[in-house]
C-alpha cells in the first residue's frame, strides 16, 4: 500500500482538512482525512501517515510506501513495533517500510506540551498530574462515530468548557480513519495507539511532548494492547516524544487522586456505549461494565454523589456479581477494590466484587462449550443477565 499524495482544503471557517490518498495493492484508493483547527500549520512530513497506516499494512500484509520525508527515529521505532505485535501473535505481518526520503533533523524544537483528553478517569488524571500539558486534544471518530455530529457537538461544547475551566486550550480533531478499510485492524489489540499517535504527529511542529493517558494498571499483566507502555514511545520522532502517563496505577488509585478536584468529578464521562448502545454520547449509561467499575471506585473514594453524569439510582450492590470481567487486563482493577472495601469494613461490597471475579473466571472456562451441541446453553444461560 502506498500514500500517493496529500491535499489540504478549507472545510469551514477556522477548520481545515488534510486528506491522504492511499492506494492498496489491489488498486483501490482510500481517502483518509483529518480535520483540524486552521490556526495550526500541521506537519508536511510523512510521519503521521506512516504511523496511521502501519497497523493496516501489517494486518493485510502489504509493504508500506511513503514518499514524503520521514523521521529515522520513527522508522526504527515502527520496525520494533511490528516485531512486538508479531511476538504477541496478533495476526499481523512484518512488512517492509519503504521510506527512502529521510528527513533532516531540525535542531529547532517545539516547546509546548499536549495530552489527549476525553473527560474520562485516565484523561483527568493526566490533566492534573501533568499540568505543563497546556493543550488538550479531543478526537471525534474513535469511540464516537464520525456520523454522530449532533452528539459530538454537545460533547465538544461540554469538554471545551471543562478545558477552559482548567485554564488550558483545546484542539479538536475529526477523522474518518475508522470508516476506511483501516477498520479491518484490531482496534483494541494493536491500532488505537497508532491512531492517537498519527493525530499527535500532525502537530509535531508545536508539541515537544504529548502525553497519552494510560489505562495500564499493572505492568506484570500487560498483554498486547493498542496503547502500550512499550509501543507508544516508539511512535516518537526527533521532534515529538510520546509519553504514557499513569502506568502502574489502577482505577481506584486515580479516582482517589481525582476526589480532590471538583471539576473532574462533575464532568467525569467514561461510557462508550451511550444511551442507545451504538457509541459514546453525553450519557454515562451507568449499567455497562466500565460504568460500574468506575462507580465502584467512586463509591470507595467517597465521591460518587458528586459525579452528576452518573445515574446513581442504577448503582446497587446486588448487580455487581453480574459484572462480566472478560479481559485479563481488567482483573487487576477489581481485586484492589475488593480489598479496599474490606479495609473499609464494607463486607457487602467486597463480597459482591469477589462473586463477580469468581463468576467471570468460571464463564471463561466454560466458553469452549459455546461451540458444542446442547452444551452451549450452559454458558449462554449464565451470561444472560451479565453486565458487559
Amino acid at each position: 500500500m502506498e500514500l500517493i499524495k496529500t491535499e489540504i482544503a478549507n472545510i469551514s471557517e477556522g477548520v481545515k482538512r488534510i486528506t491522504g490518498f492511499v492506494r492498496y495493492d489491489d488498486g483501490y484508493i482510500d481517502e483518509y482525512w483529518y480535520e483540524y483547527p486552521a490556526n495550526f500549520e500541521i506537519s508536511n512530513t510523512g510521519n503521521p501517515w506512516l504511523v496511521a497506516l502501519l497497523p493496516m499494512a501489517s494486518t493485510i500484509n502489504e509493504d508500506l510506501v511513503i514518499s514524503l520525508p520521514v523521521d529515522q527515529r520513527l522508522v526504527d521505532g515502527a520496525n520494533n513495533i511490528q516485531r512486538f505485535w508479531s511476538d504477541w501473535k496478533m495476526g499481523t505481518n512484518i512488512i517492509k517500510i519503504k521510506a527512502d526520503n529521510i528527513a533532516k533533523v531540525n535542531k529547532t524544537l517545539p516547546d509546548n506540551s499536549a495530552s489527549f483528553f476525553s473527560s474520562g478517569v485516565d484523561a483527568f488524571f493526566t490533566a492534573y498530574n501533568k499540568p505543563r500539558a497546556k493543550y488538550k486534544i479531543l478526537i471525534h471518530g474513535f469511540d464516537l462515530s464520525i456520523s454522530k455530529s449532533e452528539e459530538f457537538q454537545m460533547h465538544s461544547e461540554r469538554i471545551s468548557r471543562v478545558v477552559k475551566e482548567l485554564g488550558q486550550d483545546i484542539v479538536i480533531v475529526r477523522t474518518n480513519i475508522r470508516q476506511t478499510r483501516w477498520e479491518k485492524t484490531r482496534w483494541q489489540a494493536i491500532s488505537h495507539g497508532a491512531a492517537l499517535a498519527s493525530i499527535g504527529l500532525l502537530f509535531e511542529n508545536y508539541f515537544a511532548e504529548i502525553f497519552i493517558p494510560s489505562s495500564v494498571s499493572t505492568y506484570y499483566q500487560v498483554g498486547c494492547w493498542g496503547s502500550h507502555p512499550v509501543t507508544d514511545p516508539l511512535f516518537s520522532t526527533s521532534r515529538t516524544s510520546f509519553i504514557d502517563d499513569g502506568d502502574g496505577l489502577n482505577r481506584l488509585d486515580k479516582v482517589k487522586f481525582l476526589a480532590n478536584y471538583d471539576i473532574a468529578l462533575k464532568n467525569l464521562h467514561v461510557c462508550i456505549r451511550g444511551k442507545d448502545g451504538t457509541g459514546q454520547d453525553e450519557v454515562n449509561c451507568s449499567h455497562c461494565e466500565k460504568c460500574y467499575r468506575t462507580m465502584i471506585a467512586l463509591d470507595l473514594a467517597g465521591c460518587l454523589d458528586k459525579c452528576v453524569l452518573f445515574d446513581k439510582e442504577k448503582y446497587n450492590y446486588s448487580e455487581i456479581p453480574n459484572i462480566y470481567i472478560n479481559d485479563v487486563g481488567e482483573n487487576p482493577e477489581y481485586e484492589p477494590m475488593a480489598k479496599e472495601a474490606l479495609r473499609q469494613n464494607n463486607h457487602e461490597l467486597a463480597a459482591a466484587i469477589y462473586k463477580a471475579i469468581r463468576r467471570s473466571k468460571l464463564l471463561i472456562k466454560l466458553k469452549p462449550l459455546e461451540k458444542m451441541p446442547l452444551l452451549w446453553r450452559i454458558p449462554y444461560n449464565m451470561q444472560e443477565n451479565s453486565i458487559y
